[in-house]
């Protein structure tokens, strides 16, 4: 039966999809989610690779902001992966982790991290504006919390041979449309490189604002690849 497989983003954990996944349990959808080292982009894309590696049947991959690069990357050449969704992530050619040159801002408020030595570290006010702005204050407050350091090196462009993967499988874009960590306009621009594409009427983080959302449309991919 085909899984679905979870990727977060930059400064989360495998525990922000929690509230999707137990949604999948209750429709007998397999699901695992996954914890990156938030070290290089080919560390955490060899993290993706393996998770597949090790399925025995098919696989939804769902990366969300950061999550869409080790995604693209690591499920590269995968033949399990039925469908890739990203998730207000970054759909861009394999080894490159960022929009390099964003020419839309989502907000004028101040950055959600800040870099202290080789390290990204949220600014917990700024990083509930930004990815939590529409998810209760209570689950906001305790998501902030959990949020981990990411390495810098992980934006550190990639040369490598590899064909991005939403150029190998058909793939979903859902567009965050009141996101105020990467624009909407940026994400549509992603999107065109998309098979389909959905709009949520929700900020950057569906999975704990509109978990219904979210787990709706993982399941039904997951149908369609039995």
């Amino acid at each position: 039966m085909t899984t679905a497989v979870f990727v977060h983003g930059g400064w989360h954990g495998a525990w922000c999809w929690d509230l999707v996944r137990a949604r999948l349990d209750d429709a007998d959808v397999p699901s695992v989610a996954l914890d990156l080292p938030m070290t290089t982009l080919e560390e955490d894309a060899g993290v993706v690779r393996e998770a597949l590696e090790r399925l025995d049947d098919g696989a939804v991959v769902v990366g969300h902001s950061w999550g869409g690069s080790p995604m693209t990357l690591g499920a590269s050449g995968q033949g399990n992966v039925r469908h890739l969704v990203y998730l207000a992530a970054f759909l861009l050619e394999a080894g490159i982790p960022v929009i390099e040159h964003a020419t839309r801002r989502p907000t004028d408020a101040r950055p959600a991290a800040e870099t202290v030595g080789d390290v990204s570290i949220v600014i917990p006010d700024a990083a509930i504006d930004a990815f939590y702005n529409d998810v209760p204050p209570e689950l906001a407050a305790d998501a902030v919390g959990k949020l981990r350091p990411f390495h810098v090196s992980g934006w550190t462009r990639l040369e490598t041979t590899a064909v991005a993967a939403w150029r190998e499988a058909p793939t979903t874009y859902v567009v965050c449309a009141r996101d105020l960590a990467i624009h909407p306009d940026e994400q549509r621009e992603m999107a065109k490189n998309a098979t389909e594409v959905v709009e949520f009427d929700t900020g950057h983080s569906p999975f704990l604002s509109r978990p219904d959302l979210v787990a709706d449309l993982v399941i039904d991919r997951v149908h369609r690849y039995p």
